[in-house]
């Protein structure tokens, strides 16, 4: 499932990104790598409020929509 489809205050785990290598070094600059744990704080208009080990960052829907994660239980019963 990709980012833009879960539900606001859940936890996932990031499982890959579909993106461009320049995006997604710049994404691992900012702590999202695959298997890292991402919450979702809040959707606003403009698209997600999202925490990634204790910082918030803010990510645009089209962004969201290249984020591929899986239910943070769903991760540890592997």
């Amino acid at each position: 499932m990709t980012l833009d489809t879960v539900e606001a205050q859940q936890e996932y785990q990031l499982v890959s990104c579909d993106a461009e290598q320049k995006l997604r070094s710049k994404l691992e600059t900012l702590g999202l790598v695959p298997g890292e744990r991402i919450r979702v704080i809040q959707r606003t208009g403009a698209g997600y409020i999202i925490e990634v080990k204790s910082s918030r960052l803010a990510i645009a829907h089209d962004l969201a929509r290249r984020l591929i994660v899986q239910a943070a239980q769903a991760a540890q019963a592997k």
